[in-house]
Formats: C-alpha cells, structure tokens, sequence
C-alpha cells in the first residue's frame, strides 16, 4: 500500500471519527440542556408550592396539612439535589464529549496538513519532471534544427 493511499485511509479515518464524535457531543449537549429544564421545573414547581402554602398558611393551617407539606417538601428538596446530580453528572460527560470531539478534530487536521503537504510535494515532483521532458525536447529539437544530419 503506497503512502498516499495509507494517509487517504487515515484522513477518510480521522473523518468518520469527527464526525461520530460531533453527533455523540451533539447527544450529549441535548442530555445536559434536558436535565437542567427539568431541574428549572423543579425548582419552579418548589417555588409555586412554597407561594401555595404562605397563603394557606395567611389563612389559617391545621397540624395534618402542615405536615403533609413538609414530608411534600421534603421529597421535593430530595428530587432537586437528586436532579441537580444529574445535571452535573451530564456537564461532566458533554465536557469529556467536547474533549474528544477537539481531539478527533486535531487529529483530522494533522492528517490533513500531511495530505496537503503530500500533495504539494508530489504536484512539484510532477512539475519538475514536466519540465525536465519539455527541456529534453526543446534540446533534441534544437540539436535537430542546428545540426542537419549529412546524408552524403
């Protein structure tokens, strides 16, 4: 296997790996924007629920509510933390996801730039051996048209 096809292989390699890692950090930016909606959910339902009972509480409360409300609040603040968990558990993974998308990405650029240097060498390669052929032509020509050859 020459080496341009070997760096061809590995650029069309690099390619497919950026790519799969574009769309996972995709999925995972998603995931994080998700459980941060459902952590401001939460939050706003808390803070809907607290308004409900400072008028319930304007108004008069018995015993039995006010300890419905607070066991309420209780597995409230316990769902919160536990989603406020999950959003930094999908922070982390988007963070490792965005790592291995840029690593991906130098990867395919350093090959790229081999390519392209490959190809700038093997395209002055070709134009020196052009002009080798056209000044081994412009010689035998000129030999040609300088001196005649004597047929007697």
């Amino acid at each position: 296997m020459s080496t341009s096809s070997s760096l061809k292989l590995l650029l069309e390699l690099a390619q497919q790996q950026t790519d799969a890692s574009s769309k996972k950090l995709g999925k995972l930016n998603f995931q994080q924007q998700e459980a941060e909606k459902k952590l401001n959910l939460l939050l706003q339902y808390r803070q809907s629920y607290q308004a409900h009972l400072q008028n319930a509480i304007a108004t008069g409360i018995d015993q039995m509510e006010w300890l419905n409300f607070i066991a309420f609040m209780n597995k409230l603040d316990a769902a919160i933390n536990e989603q406020r968990q999950a959003v930094l558990h999908a922070q982390n993974k988007r963070i490792a996801g965005s790592n291995e998308f840029l690593f991906h990405q130098r990867k395919l650029k350093s090959y790229d730039t081999l390519s392209q240097r490959q190809q700038a060498a093997e395209n002055l390669r070709q134009s020196k051996y052009e002009q080798k052929l056209q000044d081994e032509f412009a010689s035998n020509a000129f030999n040609r048209h300088s001196f005649p050859k004597n047929d007697n």
